[in-house]
C-alpha cells in the first residue's frame, strides 16, 4: 500500500484553524521520530533522526515563527509517531495522518501534492516533477521545496532524485543523510545498478 496516496493536501494553502499546537517525540529502533499536531490530531510537520534533539528542532523549524513557542508536550508518542516509523521501515502504513492546512505558495502545494502521487518503490526526477507542476526547467526549485518540505515521509522526498539517477542530498542535513535517502528507497523496493537507481524504477508523472 502507497500510503501517501491515500490522502491529499488540497487545502494546504489554507489558514491554520488552531493554535493549541502538541509536539510529540519517540524512539523506535534507533530512530527518533518528532510531530507536532494541532488540538484535532492533524499533523502540521514532522522529522526524525538519530537524535532526540535534532528530530524536534527540525519538526519545530518548519512551522511559521509565530507558531513555534508554546507548544505543549505530550507525555509520550502519538498515532502519528507510530505511522512514520512504519513508512521508514518500507511497510506503508495503517492509518493515513490528517493534515492540517498549510501556508504555502502555490508553487510549494503544487510540488508536494505530485510528489505524493509518487509510488511506494518507484522515484522521479526534480525535473520530472517540475515539469509535472507547469514549471518545466525549475528542477533547482524543486529541490529547495524538498530540502524544506515539512512532512518527510508523508510526503516522500526520498523519491525525489537527480537527472543522473544518482539520488543527491536529502533534506536540510548533508551528512549521512544519502545513505539514509538510499536505504528508504531499497526498504521501499528501489532496484539500484551501483550508485545510480534502475531505470525500470523510475515513475513518470505524464
Amino acid at each position: 500500500m502507497n500510503a501517501p496516496s491515500l490522502f491529499t493536501l488540497t487545502s494546504i494553502s489554507g489558514q491554520f484553524g488552531s493554535r493549541t499546537l502538541i509536539l510529540s517525540s519517540a524512539k523506535r529502533d534507533d530512530v527518533w521520530y518528532a510531530a507536532v499536531t494541532n488540538e484535532n490530531g492533524r499533523l502540521m510537520a514532522c522529522s526524525f533522526s538519530g537524535s532526540r534533539k535534532v528530530a524536534e528542532k527540525s519538526t519545530i523549524s518548519s512551522l511559521p515563527s509565530d507558531l513555534r513557542r508554546g507548544l505543549t508536550r505530550s507525555a509520550g508518542g502519538s498515532e502519528v509517531i507510530e505511522e512514520l516509523h512504519r513508512i521508514y521501515a518500507g511497510m506503508g502504513v495503517n492509518h493515513p495522518p490528517e493534515v492540517a492546512p498549510m501556508a504555502v505558495s502555490e508553487f510549494l502545494r503544487r510540488v508536494y501534492e505530485m510528489a505524493i502521487r509518487i509510488p511506494k518503490g518507484k522515484v522521479t526526477t526534480y525535473g520530472r516533477l517540475a515539469k509535472a507542476v507547469g514549471s518545466k526547467g525549475a528542477s533547482r526549485a524543486v529541490g529547495n521545496a524538498m530540502a524544506r518540505n515539512p512532512l518527510p515521509l508523508i510526503v516522500p522526498c526520498h523519491r525525489v532524485v537527480r537527472s543522473t539517477l544518482q539520488i543527491g542530498s536529502y533534506g536540510s542535513e548533508r551528512n549521512g543523510r544519502s545513505r539514509t535517502k538510499r536505504e528508504l528507497l531499497m526498504r521501499e523496493g528501489v532496484q539500484f545498478d551501483r550508485d545510480r537507481i534502475s531505470q525500470s524504477c523510475v515513475w513518470d508523472p505524464f
